[in-house]
């Protein structure tokens, strides 16, 4: 039987479920953390699609670009939404009630600069090593934590929830994604530690962290991941 569609299929899904993603956040009838699962399973597709059509040796342009397209939906649009509830969700006292209209749709930036980020990638050589930037579904996990971290009542709700904090979150969030940054990338070769300590490294940092801290763990981990990046891409030659 032959399966050179396959690759595709899981790409549109991945898009279908972006959809369902999307109507869900405006609609706003279901709870963040839920609706994070479903992004979960879009993050496994993103990953499926591209490792079917290289083992079936069936990559081609057209996957290329549907696949950014399905991730511009889940990876792009996601977390402008995020971003722009979670404006509406801060207290708009310190703002103008003109303003404060308008402050939300800043969360959209986000949606502009995954947009960039993702033109880019399909235009650029890759690396094995290393991403140009952070990878649109990292930054989607972080948005998607900052989000969850913002609704559970606890002091660092009242610190996310406030127009700074989000304006300065969507300015670094944008950067790091349009950036010219060097950062590891989870391609494993193979799987001896030679070559991969570092990725291994972060792994091993991120599962008691994710077990001891939860949803609180992921905007360490993304710090780790960026702060060892640069110490591997910018301070040591790279083997």
């Amino acid at each position: 039987m032959n399966f050179k569609f396959l690759p595709n299929l899981i790409t549109l899904f991945n898009l279908f479920l972006g959809c369902i993603i999307v109507l869900l956040l405006v609609e706003n009838n279901l709870e963040v953390k839920y609706i994070f699962v479903i992004s979960c399973i879009c993050l496994v597709l993103d990953y499926l699609d591209g490792f079917i059509a290289r083992k079936l040796n069936v990559q081609s342009d057209i996957g290329l670009q549907l696949d950014s397209l399905a991730d511009l939906v889940s990876f792009g649009l996601v977390p402008g939404i995020l971003m722009y509830n979670m404006f509406n969700a801060a207290p708009s006292s310190s703002v103008g009630s003109i303003s404060s209209s308008f402050i939300p749709f800043i969360g959209f930036v986000i949606t502009l600069s995954s947009a960039y980020r993702l033109a880019r990638f399909n235009t650029r050589k890759s690396s094995s090593k290393y991403f140009i930037g952070l990878a649109t579904p990292a930054n989607t996990v972080l948005i998607y934590s900052l989000s969850i971290i913002s609704v559970d009542g606890s002091v660092y709700s009242g610190i996310i929830l406030d127009y700074n904090t989000l304006i300065l979150l969507t300015i670094i969030s944008s950067f790091l994604l349009v950036s010219s940054l060097k950062l590891l990338n989870f391609k494993f070769k193979s799987f001896k530690i030679k070559g991969n300590r570092r990725r291994l490294f972060i792994i091993f940092i991120s599962i008691p962290s994710l077990v001891l801290l939860g949803i609180y763990a992921i905007p360490l981990i993304i710090s780790v991941y960026i702060l060892v990046s640069i110490i591997t891409f910018y301070k040591f030659k790279t083997k």
